[in-house]
């Protein structure tokens, strides 16, 4: 009986690395950043409608498209043919921080699950404080 608990233990204590080293692994990837937005085209679209619908539910930025250009540093926010350049920050292991020009708002964005989705919100600019109730979603394009 004691053998039994001693190798059950030592199986535990083997699987409990394992999966330490692997899941400290996958968020120290240098390929995968989770604190600034990839170079790329994305498009802000609302949020997926859990199963009960929320009272705020869209953003006046949905259409708008989001660029990140390869430097990691300058994005673009095109709305209703207006350009918006911009900059982004990362902020701590998962959060980036776009600011626009003067403007006093900017975005604060947090990657999602799905590959390549970030889910975001208007802030005060270079902070996590929102200042409309609604959030959004931006997604890689072409899709």
């Amino acid at each position: 009986m004691r053998i039994r608990s001693v190798t059950a233990g030592f199986v535990l204590v083997v699987a409990a690395l394992c999966g330490a080293s692997a899941s400290a692994g996958a968020q120290d990837d240098p390929w995968i950043p989770r604190n600034v937005v990839p170079p790329g085209e994305y498009l802000v679209i609302a949020p997926p409608q859990g199963p009960i619908p929320t009272t705020f539910s869209g953003t006046p930025l949905q259409n708008c498209r989001v660029y990140a250009f390869e430097d990691r540093v300058s994005v673009d926010l095109v709305c209703a043919g207006h350009r918006f350049a911009g900059r982004q920050a990362p902020h701590g292991p998962n959060e980036s921080y776009l600011t626009f020009g003067a403007s006093p708002l900017g975005l604060a964005l947090t990657p999602q699950a799905t590959t390549g989705y970030w889910m975001g919100s208007v802030t005060i600019a270079n902070t996590s404080t929102p200042v409309y109730p609604a959030g959004f979603w931006i997604r890689p394009l072409p899709l």
